[in-house]
């Protein structure tokens, strides 16, 4: 699934519990993350329900308790593991992966690198999350790109 449909799906209200988000291209992982903390959520529901990890500071641990909290006044909540490449164990977090919340939207941003298809944890990936691989845009291919998004917008 593109970056651009699952942005056209939480404009429309439709969400699913886990969303990975990898590659080597990080423009596309960045407008995804970007939208969810600033859209996906009311200003009024961000402060109690929306929860910004970083892979260098947060521990599986954390991740997965955040997660599986209740949002508070609200139906929904995010919870946002940002550059979760430098983050330890992070197949630790498949326990959650393979059993969410349905109130929970979990968006994880893992630049840089895809996670090795054939171990458990991709497995998992595949069959219970939205997971979605961008490639390195090419220099050659930047041209075309950068005139068919002007259009896109009007500009």
């Amino acid at each position: 699934m593109p970056i651009s449909k699952i942005i056209e799906n939480w404009k429309n209200k439709v969400f699913d519990a886990v969303y990975w988000l990898e590659g080597e291209e990080p423009f596309y992982i960045d407008q995804a993350v970007e939208y969810a903390e600033k859209h996906v959520l009311t200003e009024a529901e961000q402060a109690f329900n929306l929860t910004v990890f970083y892979g260098k500071d947060a521990d599986w641990t954390q991740v997965i308790n955040a997660c599986k909290r209740y949002p508070v006044a609200s139906e929904k909540q995010v919870v946002i593991l940002k550059e979760a490449q430098h983050m330890g164990q992070i197949e630790k977090v498949i326990s959650y992966v393979e059993n969410p919340l349905r109130s929970t939207i979990f968006i994880v941003a893992h630049k840089d690198k895809n996670v090795d298809g054939r171990s458990a944890f991709a497995k998992a990936l595949k069959s219970k999350a939205i997971l979605v691989s961008t490639k390195k845009m090419y220099d050659n291919k930047l041209p075309d790109w950068v005139n068919i998004w002007i259009a896109e917008r009007g500009f």
